[in-house]
């Protein structure tokens, strides 16, 4: 039996969700944030603080989650 397709997006979302929690609460993640944002402001990037978040959270995301990615972006 085949999941509605307005479920099966939840499902994923949750899934997209929890793994995106776990790495937020994890100390590699907040050291990597800790590290970009002092980079980003000494360097004069506006809004560093964000900008290093969705940074940090990007790296590791696919460092734990598409390994196979790592190929595709050269500068990771």
């Amino acid at each position: 039996m085949e999941l509605p397709k307005a479920e099966e997006m939840d499902r994923r979302l949750s899934k997209i969700c929890q793994d995106v929690a776990y790495i937020c609460c994890s100390d590699e993640f907040k050291k990597l944030h800790k590290e970009m944002s002092k980079i980003y402001r000494k360097n004069g990037l506006s809004d560093a603080n964000r900008v290093a978040f969705q940074d940090s959270l990007f790296s590791i995301y696919l460092e734990q989650y598409h390994p196979e990615a790592r190929e595709e972006v050269p500068y990771l």
